[in-house]
């Protein structure tokens, strides 16, 4: 399994990217949301996990945009944020941060066994 990590805060991005280098086949790492949606159309991966508030292009329109180009890859929003303002509907699931690993490594597991189960 291919999973994009798109997360701009470095210590975040390293500690959880670290923790999922150990779970998945390969991990794409991104620092905005611009890198991960040309990572997303460059490597076309299978799972899809980002921050939602972050620079150059924000998680939202980053999932918008990759909606537009594929709507069958999971994607996984993680927010510091519990509001309105900042739901994103296009994602298949939402994280608040902190992040508990046990819970992430859950959603990846649901969103991969709803996909396969939409293919059959």
């Amino acid at each position: 399994m291919t999973l994009l990590y798109v997360e701009d805060e470095d210590v975040a991005r390293m500690a959880v990217g670290a923790f999922l280098k150990r779970q998945v086949g390969t991990l794409l790492l991104a620092k905005d949301g611009q890198d991960g949606l040309e990572q997303f159309q460059m490597h076309h991966p299978d799972i899809v996990v980002s921050d939602l508030e972050m620079p150059v292009m924000n998680g939202m329109q980053m999932v918008h945009k990759m909606r537009e180009l594929d709507n069958g890859t999971p994607i996984i929003i993680t927010t510091a944020y519990d509001d309105e303002a900042h739901a994103c509907p296009e994602a298949d699931r939402v994280i608040i941060k902190p992040i508990m690993f046990n819970d992430l490594l859950a959603s990846i597991l649901d969103c991969i066994a709803e996909r396969a189960a939409r293919a059959n």
